[in-house]
């Protein structure tokens, strides 16, 4: 018999008049029309190698009817915009016939524009060059200054570290300079961000090892679960099983007992078949050349014999009655 599975997400059943959750119910059916529903992991139907294989070459295969029809497109829009450029080519030669008779005029006055558009873009280039090495000169000396006021303050502002860390190195023989000191303060610092990170990723990976645990331990006992039900089905399954072969065991022990006792009759018949048979061959004086298994060709011999009797036994009957009907004349 299947065990009942123990509900995981039992009914909450409100407490108090239906009236006040009449507002709760309302608003617990619109939440769970907006809710996306999710279904347990293992109600998903996981895809096989075959299935993804499948639906990759199906992919693939619908790719390549859009890239064929991407191909056409293009193919036709080309031809279109062969057209066209041809149609411009040949506007262009038309164009330049029509103004091959004034090209030494615009020749000449496109010189005359370039060299004088060159002299007056070399004059703004070089003026805009020095304007730029000017402001840029500027800028780097404002910069300097700000620079060095930075510094200065800077120095006046560390002047106090400087100090102490003289008087840490005159306070404490190991250190010779103080760039021993901030040395040892980066190594300090240094072993701390190590034993910092450390510290956080084993924290990560206990965290993660927990989950883990979490899982497995959640999905073994959906495992064990599916087991119990498989379990108490197969038992079911075997009682069926062995009612049924027990059923047909009792109906075989009865039709062996039957077949037995067929068997002996049907040696018996045989037996009688035979004393038959012989009897009648050492009545006629006939040979036995009849195998003792070969029952049909013995019925054969019987029946011929019990034919002959049933003639001779009508011969004889009819006789008895021809001589009672000349004896009864005779009286």
């Amino acid at each position: 018999m299947k065990k009942s599975l123990k509900d995981l997400a039992p009914i909450a059943i409100p407490h108090g008049p239906p009236v006040e959750s009449t507002a709760e119910y309302f608003k617990s059916l619109m939440e769970t029309s907006r809710m996306v529903k999710k279904y347990p992991v293992w109600d998903v139907a996981r895809p096989t190698p075959q299935v993804l294989m499948e639906q990759a070459r199906r992919d693939l295969m619908e790719a390549d009817e859009k890239l064929a029809l991407k191909r056409n497109e293009e193919q036709e829009n080309r031809i279109t915009m062969d057209a066209k450029w041809q149609d411009l080519r040949e506007k262009e030669m038309l164009l330049k016939d029509s103004f091959i008779s004034f090209n030494k005029f615009i020749r000449e006055n496109q010189e005359k524009r370039d060299r004088a558009e060159r002299k007056m873009a070399d004059d703004n280039e070089a003026l805009e060059r020095k304007t730029r090495e000017t402001e840029a000169i500027r800028q780097r000396v404002a910069e300097m200054e700000e620079v060095k006021q930075l510094m200065e303050k800077q120095v006046k502002d560390y002047t106090i570290y400087e100090d102490y860390l003289m008087s840490v190195v005159h306070n404490y023989p190991e250190f010779k300079q103080p760039l021993d000191v901030l040395n040892r303060y980066e190594a300090l610092a240094a072993a701390k961000s190590t034993l910092a990170e450390r510290q956080e990723r084993d924290l990560e990976m206990l965290e993660s090892a927990r989950q883990e645990i979490a899982a497995l331990t959640e999905e073994k006992k959906l495992s064990i679960m599916g087991l119990n039900n498989t379990l108490a089905d197969l038992r079911w399954r075997y009682d069926k099983v062995r009612n049924r072969v027990i059923k047909w065991e009792l109906a075989l022990n009865r039709l062996k007992e039957t077949a037995a006792k067929r068997h002996v009759e049907l040696c018996h018949v045989q037996s009688a078949i035979w004393s038959l048979y012989v009897k009648i061959c050492k009545q006629k004086g006939l040979a036995i050349d009849v195998k003792s298994g070969d029952f049909e060709q013995q019925l054969v011999v019987i029946m011929r014999a019990l034919l002959e009797l049933k003639r001779i036994y009508k011969i004889a009957q009819r006789r008895s009655k021809e001589k009672d009907a000349e004896s009864t004349q005779t009286s």
